[in-house]
């Protein structure tokens, strides 16, 4: 009698994201939400949003073998209260270089609402086996994993520390990229799980995490254990902001982040 062992789930599986879809000049991918959508926090978004950005860059890179992410900036326009099952992106080529490229994304929500925008840039590489999925008009898996929220998608470990926060997230396969380290998305999601929980234990008010800012410097490896190590940079009323370092196993900054956060409020109508 044999036995077949199921596949290890993907990032993409994991965060519920669909396939890219070519779209004239622009690319579109979707992250599905289920009935979940009022409980889906902003660091859930991190590999819907790296994959589309990089995704616009590859397959652009002409006779270059690969490309890794070099830095990823994000405004989170409408942090919650989003409508509908699923969010769309949608991004397009803005430059080219020898070096590799920068690309620009807008996410929206069922009602068709901005939910975030942001930009990327990255590196083209020579000499790698770098393999993504095709784009192609697909749809997304109709029965994706059930919803998780994403520190226990991570396996993660959050703990206060004298100066804001520690994430440690174990070695797991489920969150690698097609070169075998931690997907670039994966890596977004943590520095804003540390990001916002630092400014949150430092207020009185209840924080939403409106921007990250975040430089890749190294792949993480995934032979053991990440920390992504915050610190509080200012504790405003208003307006929070954490600096974020990411390390490997061997304590190898891998990158750093900076992680914005604003106090909770009603959304009002523009012009009133």
């Amino acid at each position: 009698m044999s036995t077949t062992t199921a596949p290890a789930p993907t990032p993409q599986a994991l965060f519920r994201v669909g396939p890219p879809i070519r779209a004239g000049e622009r690319n579109r991918m979707t992250m599905d939400l289920g009935r979940d959508s009022g409980l889906t926090p902003t660091a859930a978004l991190g590999v819907l949003l790296d994959d589309i950005l990089g995704f616009t860059m590859f397959e652009r890179r002409g006779d270059r073998a690969g490309l890794v992410s070099a830095d990823l900036s994000v405004d989170f326009v409408r942090p919650t209260g989003w409508v509908g099952g699923q969010l769309v992106a949608e991004s397009r080529l803005e430059t080219l270089t020898t070096d590799g490229g920068m690309s620009s994304v807008r996410v929206v929500d069922g009602a068709g609402r901005l939910v975030a925008s942001g930009t990327a840039w990255g590196n083209f590489l020579d000499g790698v086996d770098q393999e993504r999925t095709s784009a192609a008009p697909t749809a997304p898996d109709p029965s994706p994993l059930p919803w998780a929220p994403p520190i226990e998608l991570l396996d993660g470990h959050l703990e206060r520390t004298e100066f804001g926060a520690r994430l440690t997230v174990p070695a797991n396969r489920a969150l690698a990229n097609a070169m075998g380290v931690m997907h670039g998305g994966v890596q977004a999601c943590a520095y804003d799980l540390v990001g916002n929980a630092a400014a949150a234990a430092a207020s009185v008010d209840s924080l939403h995490t409106s921007s990250l800012r975040i430089n890749f410097f190294r792949p993480v490896s995934l032979d053991g254990p990440a920390v992504f190590e915050a610190e509080v940079v200012r504790s405003g009323r208003l307006v929070s902001v954490v600096r974020v370092t990411g390390r490997d196993a061997t304590g190898r900054d891998c990158g750093v982040a900076t992680v914005t956060c604003r106090r909770d409020t009603d959304e009002t109508t523009p012009g009133c």
